[in-house]
């Protein structure tokens, strides 16, 4: 057992023993026995490295001239269809460009400044895993574009210009350039006096990208659920294909940018105004060995076969970074990049963006541990929710009060379940007490809940970040792998998720306390904490931790609230509501009548019957 693994342990002591002084301040303390396991090791999973990942200097390829039988077709072109593939390598602080003159194409991508999960290079695209060219249709044959060796016409060491020549002065050019902004790369296609050798009322060109991306994290199962295709049309907010099965799509419409998406990190194409209409996006299932899916892109650029034509996109490989994409600079009015990263549907995605992501934001600018930044997080936003937290303890407290009095009601109605309606909402208005005043707070509350469920798996800052015993807050933290699997939990242990289900199952039962809630409700309460525990035990443990730290946080706030809120004083305040008349607002009169009416026919001999 290791020394993290023991604080981890200790923390759940600390609890027990807190929630023993809690309820019984009183009574002599009771000596606690914590169970010590005799031998908790993590066991890493071993892991081979990717077979795909092989170094560009392997990927030099020939081009047989044989490739194509007919190769008059291709005029001057066909020139180039021999030789031996290049490589041409484009790298700053943050990112390595391997380029191949086999098709002027990119032919891996490294992150320099990133590791997989098994420490390794970052290789965002592997070699021989990626595809781009285009398609121009000439009189006699297609022109494909990865079957020629391009000429390096230009190179510096931040960009190079690849060129392919028709024998006439005619030529295409594709030239990479790393721009200024961390992961981005600068492409343009060139076409200058190519518009005799192109079919005549050929108006396109056909541009396809195929990327196989391969496992970055330890777990490959949240890896495969968030990745997926994701694409922006002019005007509109960014869709995705379905991550869950294979999905084709068809668009009437032009692009700013399609994105091949991984959990953490994208591959984008993007354009301000020249991919066209008609794109056809789509991924498949593969059978390689750590490899995630097949993405593909056919997109088209237009040509009117004018004698000279460029066009100007740019990639960007690197991490989903909320605020990077958002600042980053495309030349795309509005080009919301950084939806690309899942905040949630609805009210969830707005509590993300407004208050979530900013407060997070800043706080990671001030504090290294991204334990510590979850930490103030969660008491930034108990302290937001006090005021809510403090008026349903009132409600429910006052519940309390009434519930001997509501028994009374139910016994002396016969369990008759309208009558009892009935006469409590008498009682209630009676007293001054709404029962909704209890629930409405707690529902107030869900959204940040949910929306908290929603930002930890997908916020890149957590992403091998340790605290504690995890060495990764992006991923589960196991401190016991069990060598099998207990359906409906895992394969392992997650400390994280143990203490929240443990703080979890101690907020209900003094919750319990305060409502008096007995019965089904009651077990209810305590089920629940164990189904959570095994739906989060795979889940990132930021997650868990925060959910842990907001339980500690609520204790703290009910044990002050406790410590001020006087039981006689809510009896003379329910007793003084009692002496007021009461006023009936027109909607609870119309729901009292209903209530009234439904009870008269419930009286009333059925028909043909006295």
């Amino acid at each position: 057992m290791d020394r993290n693994t023991i604080i981890g342990f200790s923390l759940i002591f600390l609890i027990l023993v807190g929630y023993w002084w809690f309820t019984s301040p009183g009574e002599a303390q009771q000596a606690l026995e914590k169970r010590q396991q005799d031998s908790l090791a993590r066991i890493e999973a071993a892991s081979k490295a990717n077979s795909a990942r092989i170094k560009a200097a392997d990927t030099i390829a020939k081009v047989s001239k044989d490739t194509i039988a007919d190769k008059s077709g291709l005029k001057g072109f066909a020139a180039q269809l021999g030789g031996q593939a290049q490589t041409v390598v484009l790298s700053n602080k943050t990112v390595t460009v391997n380029l191949t003159t086999l098709g002027a194409s990119v032919e891996s991508v490294v992150l320099n400044t990133h590791k997989n999960a098994d420490g390794g290079a970052l290789t965002l695209i592997p070699a021989r895993s990626a595809e781009f060219y285009y398609e121009i249709n000439m009189p006699n044959q297609v022109l494909r574009t990865d079957r020629f060796n391009w000429k390096v016409a230009a190179q510096s060491s931040t960009a190079v210009t690849f060129r392919l020549e028709n024998g006439t002065g005619g030529y295409i050019d594709q030239i990479y350039t790393l721009n200024a902004q961390d992961y981005l790369v600068d492409y343009k296609l060139v076409l200058h006096g190519i518009q005799d050798d192109i079919v005549k009322g050929n108006r396109d060109l056909r541009l396809t990208w195929v990327n196989t991306p391969v496992r970055q994290e330890k777990n490959m199962k949240p890896e495969l659920e968030n990745s997926t295709v994701v694409y922006k049309m002019p005007g509109d907010d960014p869709e995705r294909l379905s991550a869950a099965s294979p999905e084709k799509q068809n668009l009437k419409n032009k692009l700013n940018w399609v994105a091949f998406k991984q959990q953490y990190f994208s591959s984008i194409l993007m354009s301000k105004e020249d991919i066209d209409k008609e794109a056809e996006l789509a991924w498949e299932e593969v059978q390689g060995k750590d490899q995630i899916k097949k993405m593909r892109a056919s997109l088209w650029l237009k040509y009117d076969q004018e004698v000279d034509k460029s066009y100007s996109l740019s990639f960007y490989f690197g991490p989903n970074e909320y605020n990077r994409l958002k600042n980053l600079s495309t030349g795309i009015e509005d080009a919301k990049l950084q939806d690309i990263i899942p905040k949630g549907w609805g009210i969830f995605g707005w509590v993300n963006q407004v208050l979530v992501i900013p407060v997070f934001t800043f706080l990671s600018s001030k504090v290294a541990s991204m334990g510590l930044v979850i930490l103030l997080l969660t008491l930034i936003i108990k302290l937001i929710l006090l005021p809510l937290v403090y008026k349903s303890y009132i409600s429910t407290a006052k519940m309390r009060i009434l519930k001997p009095e509501m028994e009374a009601i139910k016994e002396k109605t016969g369990g008759d379940l309208q009558k009892t309606q009935l006469e409590n909402a008498a009682l209630y208005k009676k007293a001054g007490v709404s029962p909704l005043s209890g629930c409405v707070p707690m529902l107030l509350q869900m959204p940040i809940l949910f929306a908290m469920f929603q930002f930890f798996p997908y916020a890149f800052e957590l992403r091998q970040k340790a605290f504690l015993w995890s060495q990764d807050l992006s991923r589960y933290d196991s401190v016991l792998d069990f060598g099998f699997h207990i359906p409906g939990y895992g394969d392992h242990l997650s400390l994280f998720t143990l203490l929240m289900t443990i703080s979890t199952i101690i907020y209900t039962r003094l919750n319990n306390q305060i409502s008096g809630v007995t019965g089904q409700m009651k077990w209810i309460g305590y089920f629940m904490p164990v189904i959570f525990m095994g739906v989060l035990n795979d889940y990132a443990c930021g997650l868990t931790w925060y959910y842990f730290v907001s339980n500690m946080v609520t204790f703290a706030q009910q044990f002050i609230i406790r410590r001020f809120v006087d039981d006689n004083k809510l009896h003379a305040q329910i007793a003084e509501n009692r002496k007021k008349p009461v006023k009936k607002s027109a909607f609870q009169a119309r729901m009292e009548a209903a209530m009234k009416q439904a009870q008269n026919r419930k009286q009333m001999p059925p028909k043909g019957k006295k």
